[in-house]
């Protein structure tokens, strides 16, 4: 995504997203979510991979470090909104 200022192009920053056409602000459409990164120039805000989790405003999402041994249903069931997600597979 862009926003003009000053008659100037500009991409949105990483962490935000512009998913219409005419913003003029520096925060774009807004901050990417919970759950999901917006690297710079983010039209729409992309979901964080499995076994991985991002808490709003991100330029991508943090990995968790989760052993071979658990399960890819196991990672694809975890929650991705917040750093807790990646302790919850163990309990």
């Amino acid at each position: 995504g862009f926003y003009c200022q000053s008659g100037l192009k500009h991409k949105c920053p990483a962490g935000t997203f512009g998913e219409t056409e005419g913003l003029v602000e520096t925060h774009c459409s807004g901050l990417c979510p919970r759950g999901f990164f917006c690297p710079e120039n983010s039209v729409k805000p992309l979901p964080c991979s499995p076994g991985s989790y991002s808490t709003g405003g991100a330029a991508e999402c943090t990995s968790c470090e989760i052993p071979l041994t658990v399960s890819m249903q196991s990672k694809n069931s975890m929650c991705r909104d917040d750093r807790s997600c990646c302790f919850n597979l163990f309990e």
